[in-house]
């Protein structure tokens, strides 16, 4: 894989790490439209024919959802022809799409002018770093984990329900969602989120899904301010919202145990604590998404179990959504 700089070869990196297969980059790339009467090229803006860069993943096979994420390695911030750009790309490989659904996000770890806004919010573009905060000015090791981070989040997301990140602005706000909360980070003394216990040290969500992913649910608790999973091998994960500590720790599980608040699927319907642990102990965890104010880690392969400060939520994966509520 050849790469044009050094910020396309860490975006794929990240893309790889966060998504698995199904990441490429391509450069000068001509698209091709996948249904047309006769063969032809997607048509951009500009003399000549628009040829792009673009780092391509597939987030879902089946229905076939592909981002196309535009790298910008800009000595000033990114401009909102940079951003009409990439909304024009998006919205021509989805008018000639037969079955894929192409969601868009620019990388611009200079940021963005405030003009950038408008076409993205308007166009459903996804924009990292985020453009509403105080700070524009992060550097490029903390905008990469923000990429990191949406591309988590978004994996998670569209494989729990999709469809209602179509409409603009949801998906620009989505992606704003997970990583609004990096504000001021690089200021605070308390910026770091995951730590491996009894240690304290500081660890990532690779190092906390590498410590929980396969593992068996064996029980769920709810103390002050605190849900936590009791996993096998004596594994537990303890989620305060700020912070998610991780480990064979036996203390992590310690507190006052509150009555937990559960709902279950996507209409977030009142449960039981007792109904939630019904379908998720005994199984074992399968994927992790961290959107920030709630951890959410997949089960079996076919639900989604959220873990908040105060309580559980439980959302079944297989589709269609109607027929499989819980």
């Amino acid at each position: 894989m050849k790469f044009k700089n050094d910020l396309e070869r860490k975006a794929f990196e990240i893309a790889q790490r966060a998504l698995g297969a199904g990441v490429s980059v391509e450069h000068n790339k001509t698209i091709q439209i996948e249904s047309a009467l006769f063969p032809e090229v997607a048509s951009f803006k500009g003399p000549p024919a628009k040829e792009i860069d673009v780092l391509a993943a597939e987030l879902l096979s089946s229905p076939r959802v592909v981002l196309l994420v535009s790298c910008k390695l800009l000595a000033r911030r990114a401009e909102p022809a940079h951003v009409q750009e990439w909304c024009s790309v998006v919205q021509t490989m989805n008018r000639y799409a037969d079955g894929t659904t192409y969601v868009g996000l620019v990388l611009s770890p200079t940021g963005f002018t405030s003009g950038c806004e408008a076409w993205a919010t308007s166009h459903n573009l996804g924009l990292v770093p985020p453009l509403k905060g105080r700070n524009l000015n992060f550097d490029e090791s903390t905008v990469l984990r923000m990429f990191e981070r949406s591309l988590t989040g978004l994996r998670a997301r569209v494989r729990l329900h999709f469809d209602d990140l179509k409409t603009a602005p949801s998906f620009f706000d989505f992606i704003y969602g997970l990583v609004r909360d990096f504000e001021g980070h690089e200021e605070a003394t308390h910026d770091q989120r995951y730590f491996l216990m009894p240690a304290g040290w500081v660890g990532s969500f690779a190092q906390m899904y590498s410590a929980i992913g396969g593992r068996t649910i064996e029980d769920l608790v709810t103390v002050e301010e605190a849900g936590i999973l009791l996993l096998s091998g004596g594994m537990q994960l303890r989620f305060t919202g700020p912070r998610v500590l991780f480990g064979q720790d036996s203390s992590l599980s310690q507190g006052n145990v509150v009555t937990a608040l559960c709902a279950k699927n996507l209409s977030m319907d009142s449960c039981t604590l007792e109904f939630v642990k019904s379908t998720v102990v005994g199984k074992a965890i399968s994927s992790a998404g961290d959107f920030g104010y709630y951890l959410e880690v997949g089960v079996d392969s076919r639900f989604n179990l959220g873990i908040h400060p105060n309580g559980f939520h439980l959302v079944s994966t297989e589709l269609p959504v109607d027929q499989y509520n819980l």
